[in-house]
């Protein structure tokens, strides 16, 4: 008996022991886990009040007087995302819109009349800054006004990702390197600036050179590995040079001038993001520098201080003849 009362003794301590332990390191887990939040706390504490403070934060709840017709939650990027972003009524669904138009302030390459391209358009801020500013420029121009649908549509948006409708845009949804996407939006723009359905029989001819403006504002997700995110910011760059060195009208030689006038408001352009590295570098100077007669880095006031990013303008495509063999783009 007084062996039995023994052994039970010892497995209670022991049960008793392992319920101490247990609990030890439950309340150990509990603590790290108030310390982990405490510091997401933190970050998260720090962002709402930096969005409360942004300047272009508050003016996208105001910005565009265009008509979104249905809502989508804009995708999580880095710069130009905000918890509170929502497609309300006469708002930019991104802050990244503001970037657009001060580029656009700086340059007038906005302009009616001129067929333009977003890439990776979704959620779609740039192509609601650029049906926008066409519109005041019509109207301005007293060539029309935003609410003209008789107007072709040359305003046409790409994305692998759906995005909510935008009165006066063309969205095709896909990837903008298949072939086949690039044949239907040849067709999509012939179409529309003929006057005609935008569906065109497959076998008509439609030229390679059919887009005047090519703009991307298209940002990998990032990872926190600098060499990682730059190194995929630069292979969306990769991308969207090779979409536009396929579409972009050329500029016509002009014989007997070393450097012609190009005026952003009627030269082919390409605008687009990018992280500033030494590798973006040698893209410029191998690869852009080569392709365009024009090119210049801009830090638009609308990114953060702290942001990486800059904006590549490009103006006056050469024509096919001189961009790099696409070994250089790889």
């Amino acid at each position: 008996m007084a062996l039995n009362w023994l052994v039970t003794a010892s497995t209670c301590r022991q049960a008793a022991t392992r319920r101490i332990g247990e609990r030890t390191l439950s309340e150990a887990g509990l603590q790290q886990a108030r310390h982990a939040s405490s510091k997401r706390g933190g970050s998260s504490s720090r962002y709402l009040q930096r969005q409360r403070n942004d300047v272009f934060v508050k003016q996208r709840s105001k910005g565009a007087p265009t008509g979104t017709r249905s809502g989508s939650r804009p995708r999580e990027n880095g710069d130009d995302s905000f918890a509170e972003a929502s497609l309300g009524e006469g708002g930019y669904v991104a802050r990244s819109a503001f970037k657009l138009l001060q580029l656009d302030d700086r340059y007038r390459f906005l302009r009616p009349g001129r067929v333009i391209v977003d890439l990776g358009a979704a959620p779609g801020g740039w192509s609601q800054a650029i049906v926008e500013r066409l519109a005041r420029s019509s109207a301005s121009a007293k060539l029309g006004s935003e609410h003209n649908l008789s107007a072709p549509q040359r305003i046409f948006a790409l994305d692998i990702l759906p995005m909510a409708p935008i009165d006066g845009v063309c969205f095709l949804q896909g990837d903008f390197l298949n072939p086949v996407i690039q044949d239907r939006l040849r067709m999509l723009v012939r179409g529309n600036l003929e006057g005609h359905s935008s569906t065109v029989p497959a076998d008509s001819h439609v030229g390679c050179e059919f887009v005047d403006i090519v703009v991307s504002d298209m940002m990998a997700n990032t990872t926190g590995n600098p060499i990682a995110d730059t190194e995929a910011s630069l292979e969306l760059c990769r991308a969207a040079f090779m979409f536009a060195s396929r579409t972009l009208k050329a500029l016509p030689a002009v014989n007997g001038a070393a450097k012609p006038k190009l005026p952003a408001s009627s030269s082919s352009m390409l605008v687009m993001k990018y992280f500033m590295s030494h590798e973006a570098d040698l893209f410029r100077k191998q690869v852009l520098e080569k392709s365009f007669h024009f090119v210049k880095s801009e830090k638009m006031e609308a990114s953060r201080k702290e942001s990486r990013e800059q904006f590549w303008v490009c103006i006056g495509f050469r024509g096919a003849a001189f961009v790099p063999e696409m070994s250089a783009l790889i």
